[in-house]
């Protein structure tokens, strides 16, 4: 897979106050006010507790203000003492499990989401539980064999898939027949040949390879430059011909154009998993080649929706986290599309018609497909599975949604039906989902 360097990285939220277990006198006056009450009720609620030990509505009170203003190991402890005097406290139990599921700890929330459902009020909460764990759209398996596949596109008829596969100890691009549901190698050779996408016109594959990075080293270190082939003539012309990492090309939808990522403008004298990558663009024959994003961040993920004229969306980690960003394609009239300082929004993809798009986040503890409005507005969790569900793409028609995921063990293909939604799972069946994750961890 494309070396997308930084590993999406979940930040450790740590509170503004300390650890210590009051928070009186100086300390609480100097808090800004609407912690400063929480505080004070914070210590109010110990007091009671320590009163009366045995009342749960205290210990509950008690981790909903830790959680108010960001203490949520406090608050996770606080909601453990309460089950310990009580484990029958659905509620409670419901709150804790959200809240482990938040801060990274699935065990934890998966474990606590099966003993709700199997309690007398399993039923009840089903309906709250069931969503986390199941596809909100039916999934099919489009191309899965024992090899790893990942990246696919559709061609722009929607009668094929192009993806790569890893077979014979590196990557190579197949194409798959949608109709006649086999696959045919497009591009097979010793070097590493990744990220394809299809010309508008389906006459020409873009692509990265390593083939002329001959160094002895491993796959993370070698550098990938950008191709086209030609697919009428059998030609593949080397675009980039770049000493540094080029990688995610994909056409403009009007075929004039590629978007693609680059680190060849980081100079800095650190290792190669270490630099920035920039948001390029170039004519399709390679001529032209423009820095669009000069910022020391990772960007990547770049989708352009028309020509030159229309906006392009990609990723950022500019303010820490991945966010998904939109500029014009000379890197003017940037714009943030989604505000999330603690998860990652990856990889965006624009519907043919331009009003949706489709990413992946980690919001949920793992990754899962989203879908949004063009404004950030109306996001929507698609896809629910202990597994990651990475790399979204739409079809022409905007009716389906390509992605990747390592649901089967390892990476496979699949295809998300958004115009069938999932049917209703029974009680049993969500715990058994349940323990297939749990079995897995």
């Amino acid at each position: 897979m494309y070396p997308i360097k930084a590993a999406l990285v979940i930040l450790l939220i740590v509170g503004i106050f300390g650890c210590g277990e009051s928070r009186q006198g100086t300390d609480l006056e100097g808090a800004p006010p609407g912690e400063a009450e929480s505080y004070a009720r914070i210590n109010e609620l110990k007091e009671n507790i320590a009163d009366d030990p045995n009342n749960l509505d205290w210990r509950y009170q008690l981790a909903r203000e830790y959680e108010r203003i960001g203490k949520n190991m406090e608050a996770l402890k606080a909601y453990e003492e309460a089950l310990a005097i009580d484990p029958g406290q659905t509620d409670l139990k419901f709150n804790y499990a959200e809240l482990a599921l938040k801060m990274g700890d699935r065990r934890k929330a998966f474990q606590s989401y099966k003993e709700i459902l199997l309690g007398s009020d399993g039923e009840q909460y089903l309906g709250r539980i069931a969503p986390k764990f199941l596809d909100a759209y039916k999934v099919l398996p489009r191309i899965a064999t024992d090899a790893p596949e990942a990246f696919g596109t559709y061609s722009s008829d929607g009668t094929k898939i192009i993806y790569q596969a890893f077979v014979d100890n590196n990557w190579d691009i197949y194409q798959y027949d949608l109709i006649s549901q086999s696959s045919t190698p497009l591009i097979t050779d010793p070097a590493h040949d990744e990220n394809p996408a299809f010309s508008t016109d389906q006459r020409y594959l873009v692509y990265t390879s390593t083939r002329d990075d001959h160094r002895d080293v491993e796959y993370i270190q070698k550098l990938r430059d950008i191709y086209v082939k030609d697919l009428f003539s059998n030609r593949n012309v080397n675009l980039t011909t770049n000493s540094s990492n080029d990688w995610r090309p994909r056409f403009s939808r009007d075929g004039k154009y590629i978007v693609f990522v680059s680190e060849r403008s980081d100079l800095r004298d650190v290792g190669i998993l270490d630099l920035y990558s920039q948001i390029f663009i170039m004519e399709s024959d390679g001529s032209f080649q423009l820095e669009i994003t000069k910022v020391e961040a990772n960007n990547g993920g770049p989708v352009m929706v028309g020509g030159e004229n229309d906006p392009i969306y990609f990723d950022s980690n500019r303010n820490g986290t991945y966010d998904i960003f939109k500029m014009n394609a000379d890197g003017s009239n940037l714009s943030q599309i989604t505000y999330n300082s603690e998860i990652n929004d990856v990889a965006p993809d624009i519907s043919s018609d331009g009003i949706h798009i489709a990413f992946f986040s980690d919001r949920d503890g793992n990754y899962e497909i989203y879908m949004m409005n063009n404004d950030g507005s109306n996001q929507q969790k698609m896809t629910a599975n202990p597994s990651d569900d990475l790399n979204p793409i739409f079809s022409p028609d905007g009716k389906k949604i390509l992605f990747h995921s390592d649901r089967f063990g390892n990476y496979d293909i699949f295809e998300l039906d958004l115009e069938q939604k999932s049917e209703k799972a029974t009680l049993t069946e969500v715990v058994a989902f349940i323990d297939a994750a749990l079995s897995s961890m």
